[in-house]
Formats: structure tokens, C-alpha cells, sequence
């Protein structure tokens, strides 16, 4: 073997090998960032104010921008960015300051010194929902709270629309993308667990519920990244992982919604959801979507009413002081799947429900008593909102891709008991979100390091199969050379003029060669035509035609023509002219004036012949070779006046040139395959031809019949004799 090929069949083990290293080398890396410790959980503190114009929220105040602008937002996990109202959003107000102060506060990208814009675009979440809008990207300090982490080159956006009254401090991961060429501008959470701010992507979130501020202190929200608050959980062992879709990852199973029955002698509680459906939780929002079905419950059991024009369910006086009254419960029965047995209950209290309108939320012009309830058209709408987190407390962990719901625990008084989260690739344990038999600090190979053996073993397999492939190929064509060197020797020297040095060898005796011929094939739609008798004038020698078109019984027979090698006709051209031309008494008809140059073997001499001579001819080595005639091809052939063949003329003539054959008989030969006889063609007579627009009397009208308009068919000179009607009626 060559040391090229051996180099090149080493290649492969340098691949596994590079592979592999590279493959342990990560996983000895995933273990060294196993065994550093991991930062503590940040708890952000509330604005401890109330906000909002569709209900009364706990929110977080945000300092953004360089000199810092104090802003309050409202949390969500659908979001990825740092929302805030530009001043935009209030001057169509009557007061100014007052708009600004229900908004949270606004802010005014042009005064901060640190913003770097990058243009407006669309908004992303809630489109099923049917919030749409847009805001001014760009980059700036974000801060969180008075004495939380401040962070450079966040993604912010400030908005001017009324669908989200408040700013918004998102939590999700994903990355913002402005062009399909960048890799995306970090979250606001990724960038700080990359600087090490909190252990892990995570956080735990309960919205606040301003009706309990009578019974507790800690009625305001609570939100902690990087881990969650113990003394706000009522722990449970259901665990959901994250759903397929991106954009609604957090959905739950709600197998029940009911409420306690009004009437004393059936204390079956009344079912409020007639199936079970999958919910998207989702604290932007402030409302409870459910399936129609289910909000027609809602209203026989509440006395609920909907208006059509603010899509709201608005509740006066008289029907508000009856539901505060009945003070009943509702309860939702969440589940990880839909026939799972293991469930959990999240029970609300009726205050949950009694949030307050005010304009211009949805177009109401007063405060408004209204119940949170809102009709989903499709599955897409099915969510739980900010209602439903005042009595619930979540907690996601995106690096694990699950997450966990608890009903929030009013009844401890300490001030927090913060448990962190640590990373995935930790081997750790926490309640309700994490799965260590899947942490990638485990024993054995890890994910990464089998992924990458297996590539490497492919990747082997793949390169030794092209090199097989290259090597049998190669021998392959070797062979071929040396079977085609070999077959030249044994065929002599004079195999083949110089001219056709590339055809295939043949032979070495023509007779020899007769006898395997295989008979060139019919041009498709010619007639077969037959040799006639050789006239006295032919060109060719009468020892010539005995030679090759008798037998030895002196029958004359036509055979097959053979190939033409050396100066001969081919592809519709002539090669080689002669300067002899027949005479113009040949009894020739279609003329000549080029000529093939070809030599007899039996006579020794060379003789010259017609291009259109009925005879076939020899090569000038004796040796044979087939016609592989192109479809389609036609030579050009000049008459001995200068005129064109036409183009039946010209067929006829290279069925002579090639089959050796004459013009076809009264009665086919024995030997020869009569082909069906063509009819002559037909003329159309003018007296038969219709014009449309010539004036003519009504008596030939009368005399014309439906057959005439049909005369270019000829379908009454057909042999079955049938007549036009008969054949169209």
C-alpha cells in the first residue's frame, strides 16, 4: 500500500481520538464548575403600593437609565424584557402627572445618558390574547430596587399604548433578537446568573392581595430570583415540566373548577368546568380565560352578565353586595396531566374575584365593579392570570425546565426563608422543581460526553466508507484500461485507421464478423424497403458484389451494412470527399457528388461507391462495426443539380445508405417485414370549404348539412365507410 493511502486510512483514528478528548475534556469541565459555590438567592422587595387600572396589584419599582428614573412594573415570565411608559403614553391625558403616577411612572429614554437605541419594533407575547403593539428597543442600566444589582447593556423598551397600563420587568431567558445576523442580547435574569448575581435561572413569584392587608403584614408581593420563599409555599410533590410550545411553556392540567353548593340539602359543590382542559399560567395578564362552555356556568351560577362592548363582566351595585354576601369560594383542581390521580387545589376566596375598572381599561368611563373573567375563543386563550397568583405562589426553574405551583401560605408571620436553587449541572435536591436523578454532576458520562463519542464513531464510520468507495472505484477503472490495452494488442495493428482510433475493437474477418451482426432498427414511422436489382451501370466492380452479396450458390443477398471507420459519413456531415464523382448518366437518381473511400478485402483494390448506392461496403481493415444512429438525425444531401432533398426524399435515401435497400416492392421478399402501407395524401377540395363570413341564400343554407363543417377530417373516406354524422352523433 502506499504511504498516501496509509497516511489517509489513518485519518480516521486521529478523528475518534480528537473526539473523545475533547468530549472528556468537557465533562471534566462540567465537574470543575460543579464543585465552586454557588451564589445566594436575591429577594426583590415590593413598591408597597398598589397599582394598576384593572384591578389593585402589588408591583416593583425598576431604576433605569443614567441619572436613575424610578419606575414601578408588574412581573411576567412571558416577557424577556424591561418594559417602561414613555411620556408619550400620557400627553393625550387631562393631567399629566396624574397619568403618570397610575402608570407607575414614566421614562424618558432621551434623558438618560446611557440609552442606546435600536429601533422600534412589534411586541411578541400576547398576540393571542389580541394585545398588539410596539416599542422603542434599546439598551440601558437596569437597577432593581434601591440596593439591588445594576446591570449595563439590558434590553428595555419603552411603549406608549394602553393594552399594558404598567411597565413590565420580564423574567423569561430568551434572548431579543433585533436581525436574524446577531445572536441575541441576553435577558435580563441570564445576564445575572452569568455574573454570578444568583445561582441559576430561577425564580418564585406570589402577586399580593390587597384584601388580606387587614389580617397580615406581608399582603404585598413576593418575588425571589434564583430560588424561591419557603414561608410563603404550602409544599406539594406535583412537579410539571415545561411544555413543547416556547411561547407557552408553563401549562397546567385543570381537571375541576367548582364552588360550594347554595343549597343545604345537596352539599355537592356546584362543577364550574364541564371538561378538563391545559392552562398557560401567566401573570401579565390580570384575568381568568376560560372555554365559553365554562363562562356560561359561571354566569347561571353568579348571576354574572356580560357586556358585549368592554368584553368584561361587569357587576353593579345591587348583584356586587349579593356576591360579597354569598362569600363563596372557588377552587381549582390542577393536575400534571389530564387523567393523573395525583392533583393539587388552589382555593380562592370571592375578594379574589372583586377587582375594580377604571378608564380607560377596555373603554370604561367610570370605576366599575367587574368579575375577571374573560371568553376564550380557541385552546391558545386558556389562561390563568394575575388573579389567580393573588392564592397561588409559582416557582420555575428554567434550567431544569420544570416548575412547580403551591397554594400561598398565609399563615406564617417570619419575614422570608429564602432556598436557592442551585444550577442543573448541581447535585442537589429541592422541593417541587428539581430532579437530581437527571443532574448531570451524577456519576458516569454525562450527556455531552456520550453525544460526543457517538458523533466521533460516526464520523469514523463515514471516512472509511469514502476511502472503501475511492479505493474499489479506482481498481475498477485500472481494469478497464488494461482489459481495453489488452484487446488492442490481440486485434493486431491494423485494427483501425487512424481516424477512428477510439472505436471499439471487432473482428479480425469480416466473414466471421456477418455472422454475430445484429441488424440496426427501423426508424420509427418509416416503411421497410428492400434492395432492387443492381443495374449494369453500378459503380462498384462485379467481383466486388460477388464477394460480399452472394452466397455460394450465387443468390444474391443483402446484409447488414457495417460501420464506417475512417473517412467515412458520421454525424451528419462528410468527413472526407473524394475527387472523383460518378457520371451524370449513373442510373443513379438521387445524385451524389461526396463519396466514401472504402477498399474490398477480396479484391485487394480499392473501388469507390456511391453515398446513396444500394451496396454496403467493407472498411478499409476489413473490419465491421455497428451503426449507433443519434434519434433525429438527418443528414443534409445535395442532388447532383445543386437542389435540397426534401425531407421524405431524404429519409428514403438514408434507409438506402444504411440498410442497403432500395425502394419498397409490389409484395415483400421473403426475408424482408412489410410494414403497414400509408395512405396517399389527401387534398382539401375548395369547393368543400365554408367561409363564415360569406353571404349566401337561404337554398344553401338549406343544402349545407352538418357533415360539411367537418370536412377537413375526411372521415367519410375512411375504410369502415361509416359517414360524419354516424361517427358524431
Amino acid at each position: 500500500m502506499s504511504p498516501f493511502l496509509e497516511s489517509i486510512l489513518l485519518l480516521p483514528s486521529a478523528v475518534l481520538a480528537l473526539t473523545l478528548s475533547h468530549a472528556l475534556a468537557e465533562g471534566v469541565h462540567v465537574r470543575d464548575t460543579d464543585s465552586t459555590t454557588v451564589a445566594a438567592p436575591i429577594s426583590i422587595s415590593a413598591s408597597q403600593q398598589w397599582d394598576g387600572i384593572d384591578g389593585s396589584w402589588s408591583s416593583f419599582t425598576l431604576r433605569i437609565g443614567t441619572p436613575p428614573q424610578d419606575i414601578r412594573t408588574l412581573v411576567s415570565w412571558n416577557g424577556y424584557q424591561t418594559w417602561g411608559v414613555l411620556p408619550d403614553g400620557c400627553l393625550a391625558a387631562d393631567d399629566y402627572n396624574a397619568c403618570a403616577q397610575s402608570r407607575g411612572g414614566l421614562y424618558n429614554q432621551t434623558a438618560s445618558n446611557t440609552f442606546e437605541e435600536k429601533g422600534i419594533f412589534d411586541f411578541s407575547i400576547l398576540q393571542d390574547l389580541g394585545y398588539y403593539g410596539n416599542g422603542q428597543y434599546g439598551f440601558d442600566v437596569v437597577e432593581l430596587g434601591d440596593n439591588g444589582p445594576s446591570l449595563e447593556n439590558t434590553t428595555v423598551a419603552g411603549f406608549a399604548l394602553q393594552y399594558f397600563w404598567m411597565g413590565v420587568l420580564g423574567l423569561n431567558p430568551k434572548p431579543t433578537n433585533f436581525s436574524s445576523a446577531s445572536d441575541g442580547a441576553p435577558s435580563y435574569i441570564t445576564q445575572l446568573k452569568e455574573r454570578e448575581y444568583i445561582p441559576s435561572i430561577s425564580f418564585g413569584y406570589t402577586a399580593g392581595a390587597q384584601y388580606r392587608e387587614d389580617d397580615t403584614d406581608d399582603a404585598f408581593a413576593s418575588l425571589t430570583l434564583g430560588g424561591y420563599d419557603a414561608t410563603k409555599v404550602v409544599e406539594n410533590d406535583l412537579t410539571w415540566t415545561f411544555a413543547p410550545d416556547n411561547y407557552r411553556d408553563t401549562v397546567v392540567a385543570i381537571q375541576s373548577i367548582f364552588t360550594p353548593s347554595q343549597i343545604d340539602s345537596n352539599p355537592v359543590p356546584t362543577e364550574l368546568l364541564p371538561e378538563t382542559i391545559f392552562a398557560y399560567l401567566d401573570a401579565t395578564v390580570p384575568h381568568i380565560w376560560l372555554p365559553i362552555e365554562s363562562c356560561y356556568v359561571f354566569e347561571y351560577e353568579f348571576g354574572l352578565t356580560y357586556d358585549n362592548d368592554t368584553e368584561l363582566y361587569l357587576v353593579n351595585n345591587t348583584l356586587h353586595q349579593q356576591l360579597l354576601n354569598r362569600n363563596a369560594s372557588i377552587t381549582f383542581q390542577l393536575a400534571v396531566s389530564e387523567e393523573d390521580e395525583e392533583n393539587l387545589l388552589i382555593e380562592l376566596p370571592y375578594a379574589a374575584f372583586d377587582l375594580t375598572a377604571k378608564a380607560p381599561f377596555q373603554g370604561v368611563t367610570d370605576d366599575t365593579y367587574y368579575f375577571p373573567l374573560r371568553r376564550a375563543v380557541n385552546e391558545s386563550q386558556i389562561t390563568l392570570g394575575r388573579t389567580f397568583f393573588q392564592e397561588a405562589y409559582i416557582t420555575v426553574d428554567y434550567e431544569s425546565q420544570k416548575f412547580n405551583v403551591s397554594q400561598r401560605d398565609w399563615s406564617q408571620t417570619s419575614d422570608t426563608h429564602l432556598v436557592a436553587l442551585p444550577p442543573y449541572s448541581a447535585k442537589s435536591t429541592y422541593p417541587g422543581v428539581g430532579d437530581p436523578e437527571q443532574s448531570s454532576g451524577s456519576d458516569g458520562l454525562s450527556a455531552g460526553v456520550i453525544a460526543g463519542i457517538v458523533v466521533g464513531v460516526v464520523a469514523v464510520i463515514a471516512v472509511l466508507a469514502g476511502l472503501l468507495l475511492w479505493y474499489l472505484l479506482r481498481r475498477r477503472r485500472a481494469a478497464k484500461r488494461a482489459a481495453a490495452e489488452n484487446e488492442k494488442l490481440v486485434g493486431g495493428t491494423d485494427a483501425g485507421s487512424t481516424d477512428n482510433a477510439n472505436a471499439e475493437p471487432t473482428a479480425a474477418a469480416t466473414t466471421v464478423q456477418q455472422d454475430n451482426v445484429i441488424p440496426k432498427a427501423e426508424l420509427p414511422g418509416s416503411a421497410p424497403v428492400v434492395e432492387q436489382e443492381m443495374d449494369s451501370t453500378a459503380l462498384l466492380s462485379a467481383g466486388a458484389v460477388s464477394s460480399q452479396y452472394s452466397d455460394s450458390n450465387g443468390n444474391r443477398t443483402p446484409r447488414t451494412p457495417n460501420a464506417l471507420s475512417g473517412s467515412t459519413f458520421g454525424f451528419g456531415r462528410w468527413n472526407s470527399v473524394s475527387q472523383n464523382s460518378p457520371s451524370t448518366n449513373s442510373p443513379v437518381e438521387h445524385g451524389s457528388g461526396t463519396h466514401s473511400s472504402t477498399g474490398s478485402t477480396s479484391h485487394g483494390t480499392g473501388t469507390f461507391m456511391s453515398a446513396i448506392s444500394p451496396l454496403a461496403a467493407s472498411e478499409a481493415d476489413s473490419k465491421e462495426r455497428h451503426i449507433y444512429e443519434m434519434a433525429g438525425d438527418m443528414p443534409t444531401v445535395k442532388e447532383k443539380d445543386g437542389k435540397l432533398l426534401s425531407e421524405k426524399e431524404a429519409l428514403a435515401h438514408r434507409e438506402k445508405v444504411y440498410n442497403g435497400v432500395g425502394t419498397v416492392p409490389e409484395s415483400p421478399t421473403a426475408g424482408t417485414h412489410a410494414g403497414p402501407s400509408r395512405e396517399p395524401p389527401q387534398r382539401v377540395n375548395p369547393e368543400d370549404v365554408v367561409t363564415s363570413d360569406t353571404v349566401i341564400d337561404e337554398p344553401a343554407k338549406e343544402e349545407r348539412d352538418f357533415g360539411r363543417h367537418r370536412a377537413f377530417s375526411f372521415e367519410d373516406s375512411r375504410p369502415d365507410a361509416k359517414s360524419s354524422e354516424e361517427l358524431y352523433e
